[in-house]
């Protein structure tokens, strides 16, 4: 006797539409808690070339001054601390999708990282950060393995 998942076609369909009214209702207050509590994390790209590894991290509603970096034992700090307003006006959020953020993010570098060649640069939203790679690094030849 064979075991058969049973799958009623309608039942998915309501199911589905049930899920979605949930989670949606739910979704919306208990994201902005959390997003409120734990911060938000930027979008990241990184990107790698011969001579060194490449990090943008999208920081829109920041300045320079509320960025802080810092390497230790080869893992890459990137802070934001931004001071939050009082609000004196009446008015309270009946929806909100977006705000500048406390976060702190980090990133483990690869031993080949000069962690003293360490740059950043901050403009129009986006920080970039250059890690230039060891010049043992950039030396190395490939190693050819032989097959037995």
């Amino acid at each position: 006797m064979n075991l058969v998942r049973f799958e009623n076609p309608r039942y998915n369909v309501n199911r589905t539409l049930v899920d979605e009214l949930f989670n949606n209702f739910l979704r919306n207050d208990y994201h902005e808690n959390y997003v409120n509590k734990c911060g938000a994390s930027p979008a990241t790209n990184i990107f790698e070339t011969e001579k060194e590894f490449k990090i943008e991290v999208l920081l829109p509603g920041f300045v320079k001054e509320d960025l802080q970096l810092n390497v230790h034992k080869n893992v890459l700090t990137v802070k934001v601390e931004k001071e939050e307003k009082e609000n004196d006006e009446v008015y309270k959020y009946a929806h909100r999708e977006f705000g500048a953020k406390n976060f702190e993010k980090k990133y483990r570098l690869p031993k080949s990282v000069d962690t003293e060649k360490i740059s950043a640069k901050f403009e129009n939203g986006i920080l970039n950060i250059e890690l230039p790679k060891k010049e043992e690094a950039l030396k190395k030849e490939p190693v050819e393995i032989k097959v037995s």
